[in-house]
């Protein structure tokens, strides 16, 4: 989806930042005992759609080089995985506290613009291996996707990802 995806994501991860939750896109375990406090590892985990393409059709756009242009879209669930760590010394209450301060702000705010349909904690886990606390957290967003349609090429072109009400 030209990286519609990736983009809702980072979004989601910069919305959490701001939070004052240390969150990051990808997250490598051997990098972790360097960390002195927990980290939410943000990734996209499932994408729920009706059969069908961009059937919806939503209207029209001024593109930016000032030409009409057609918008579709269609509706799906995309679901966030919050994969939340803490090194051994901040113990598992330090993995707990991230993931509620998580929680809340899904809750409240929604992720980067969609609504959190749902949100859904795991208990904690300690990754011996690795030696870091583990706890999950999930978010079941309701999203439009979007493509605005290129009438030359007949192709749809840049799509992003919208939040829609519940």
């Amino acid at each position: 989806m030209s990286g519609a995806l990736r983009a809702w994501r980072d979004r989601v991860v910069e919305q959490l930042r701001q939070s004052g939750v240390n969150a990051v896109a990808a997250f490598d375990p051997a990098r972790a005992p360097r960390w002195r406090t927990a980290a939410a590892a943000v990734s996209v985990r499932r994408a729920e759609c009706a059969p069908g393409g961009f059937q919806d059709y939503l209207g029209t756009e001024r593109g930016p080089d000032g030409a009409q242009r057609e918008v579709y879209g269609r509706q799906a669930q995309l679901t966030l995985a919050l994969d939340i760590f803490a090194p051994r010394d901040g113990g598992g209450d330090a993995c707990l506290r991230a993931a509620e301060a998580a929680v809340e702000e899904l809750v409240c705010r929604g992720a980067a613009g969609a609504a959190a349909l749902e949100v859904r904690t795991d208990k904690i886990e300690f990754l011996e291996r690795d030696g870091l606390y583990r706890q999950e957290v999930s978010c079941r967003c309701g999203v439009w996707l979007v493509a605005r349609r290129d009438d030359e090429a007949g192709t749809f072109t840049d799509f992003e990802v919208k939040g829609r009400a519940r």
